[in-house]
């Protein structure tokens, strides 16, 4: 194994990956070789954060591909992720507490990490999530009659609680109706569900508590579990017990890894997990699909997943080295690509 020996602390790599990239320009390139196939450069841009200790950037990257680009095109993928993040968590738990950057040169994690991306590359890409806007004036409740669909009130009657803001309960009427099989209409059920959020947005801006009943159901800290979200999720997970039980295990799973390491921020960047439940409710839904369309190139890459790190292992910083990485910035992105395309026609390509 090309074992990482390098001086930086965790702290040193703050918006920089290991060879210097900066975070945000190489999580798009690994997102834009993983929507167009391109495993081994995915694995390449992988490396780079993982060499750097930014795990949670990883899995944030991971968790839009699949819920943004993917979605139905693998409707096993979240059962599959969740289990793998389990397995993370695992070993995160034994030996990495507070020093999560020394598992660069964990075999598991490295295996893990190289499999998950081979197989997001090799999903089917279905058409890209966008978000519904909504705008301050269809708070006036002229503007909000005119939108109103259910036949009757009693949609909410097994989601709303007391505690909840009583000016919530028509738009959970509404997200309750456009889920549950009198309508399935996916965007009627995400307008809703982003009506919900961003009366949630208005009443931080005057400064007024938002706050809803309290959900235990949800894995996260006491505080958070009075989330106006977790009303939403509710709302998804009573409607999901009434389908086949795949689609059930589907949305605990996205539940489950909607609250990986949640804060504040969290909900916002993963609002397509929750537009991908919607869609396992209301939309039409191939069970055929195989999680895995080739199982012998994922081989080939797992076995081969080594040379990435030989070939990142010469940007390390050592004592010994160190003197002639002063005064010299690090290649640019570029140039790095191209010599990626390169380097994987000979490493991943001959026989």
């Amino acid at each position: 194994m090309n074992e990482i020996n390098d001086i930086r602390k965790e702290s040193d790599f703050k918006g920089i990956t290991f060879s210097k990239f900066k975070v945000s320009e190489v999580k798009k390139e690994l997102l834009n070789n993983i929507l167009h196939g391109k495993i081994e450069n995915a694995c390449y841009w992988l490396a780079e954060l993982l060499c750097a200790g930014h795990f949670i950037d990883i899995w944030n990257s991971i968790l839009l591909v699949m819920s943004q680009r993917i979605h139905l095109g693998n409707i096993k993928l979240p059962i599959y992720l969740e289990m793998r993040y389990q397995e993370f968590r695992d070993i995160v738990q034994n030996g990495y507490i507070d020093n999560e950057i020394r598992m660069r040169n964990n075999v598991k994690i490295r295996l893990l990490f190289a499999e998950i991306i081979a197989i997001l590359s090799m999903s089917n890409k279905k058409h890209n999530l966008e978000r519904i806007k909504i705008k301050p004036e269809e708070f006036i409740i002229t503007e909000l009659t005119s939108k109103l669909r259910a036949d009757h009130v009693n949609y909410a009657r097994s989601i709303y609680k007391q505690e909840d803001p009583k000016e919530l309960f028509i738009a959970i009427n509404e997200l309750q109706y456009h889920l549950s099989e009198n309508s399935q209409n996916m965007y009627n059920a995400c307008y809703w569900i982003e009506w919900i959020l961003y009366f949630e947005t208005m009443c931080k801006k005057k400064k007024e508590k938002c706050i809803a009943g309290r959900r235990s159901f949800v894995n996260v800290d006491d505080k958070s579990q009075k989330d106006i979200v977790w009303i939403i999720w509710e709302g998804i997970m009573y409607e999901s017990k009434k389908r086949p039980k795949i689609i059930q295990n589907c949305i605990n799973a996205l539940l489950n890894l909607f609250t990986i390491r949640y804060t504040q921020a969290v909900k916002r960047g993963r609002i397509y997990i929750i537009y991908f439940s919607v869609a396992l409710l209301t939309e039409m839904i191939n069970y055929n699909q195989e999680l895995i369309t080739n199982k012998s190139k994922l081989e080939i890459i797992k076995q081969k997943n080594n040379l990435i790190f030989k070939e990142i292992k010469k940007n390390e910083i050592t004592p010994k080295i160190d003197y002639l990485f002063k005064g010299k910035e690090s290649t640019s992105l570029e140039k790095s690509i191209s010599k990626i395309e390169k380097m994987n026609s000979i490493l991943f390509f001959s026989k």
